[in-house]
């Protein structure tokens, strides 16, 4: 019994019976084109090539697939030199479909997302450069370092070994660094501290002044007689005070 949702069928076409859209939307940078060719290398081509007859046998998808087949069987599309033969998914839809699906099949907002934790349990039962996996990849899962031979981490150790007094010289260099801060910083401080001691020397000293006053003439000049100051002084030093009181002492 046919299946409604199984809507191609599968067959063997010339190359030079096909031919790709016009209007493909879609790119593949050199090192994805890298990985494809690698991968049909060791796998072949299982699937993904859609043509669809109502259009004149039009790719719709699988545009890169047949481009790396072309350039392994070095087909020429004009002279169609080398013209091979390959399965693809026939269809017959008309051109708005057409155009339709091929955006469908190439993207990746249905084609669903990766679950980064199961990727990364897969990673080490595999080769993930034929799974079309980049050194990028791993990096994004988390789990390049599964993939370390022995070689490599003998090759990594030694690397660290020869880097070793280049990291001492920079740690030393960094520590020399510190140190010259830290006794700029407490230069600093000391500096701050004795500008602050001084500031307060010469305040406490605005403040050492003491104003007698007298309620007489007489008083005032009684005050000098005893320790002999003219009587009309209206200043006197504590120096020359305390050489008065010494004296009579």
């Amino acid at each position: 019994m046919d299946n409604k949702y199984f809507n191609s069928k599968s067959v063997e076409l010339r190359r030079s019976q096909i031919k790709p859209a016009s209007y493909n939307p879609r790119t593949i940078s050199d090192e994805g084109r890298k990985q494809l060719k690698r991968s049909i290398k060791r796998y072949g081509v299982v699937g993904g090539i859609v043509v669809n007859q109502a259009t004149g046998y039009t790719i719709v998808g699988g545009h890169q697939k047949v481009s790396v087949l072309d350039e392994l069987n070095k087909y020429n599309e004009v002279t169609h030199e080398n013209d091979y033969t390959l399965r693809v998914e026939l269809i017959n839809v008309d051109e708005k479909t057409e155009k339709s699906l091929n955006i469908a099949l190439n993207n990746p907002n249905i084609g669903g997302q990766w679950d980064y934790d199961a990727l990364a349990r897969l990673v080490p039962d595999i080769d993930y450069k034929d799974a079309g996996l980049t050194d990028a990849d791993l990096n994004m899962i988390g789990c390049d370092f599964l993939l370390q031979t022995e070689e490599e981490n003998s090759l990594a150790g030694a690397l660290e070994e020869m880097m070793q007094p280049v990291t001492e010289q920079k740690e030393a260099e960094k520590a020399a660094r510190q140190l010259e801060r830290a006794e700029k910083v407490a230069h600093m401080k000391d500096v701050k501290q004795q500008v602050k001691e001084q500031a307060q020397e010469t305040a406490a000293n605005m403040d050492a002044y003491l104003m007698l006053s007298f309620d007489t003439w007489e008083a005032k000049a009684a005050f000098c007689e005893r320790f002999g100051y003219d009587h009309y002084q209206k200043f006197i030093k504590g120096e020359l005070f305390d050489e008065q009181i010494e004296r009579i002492e």
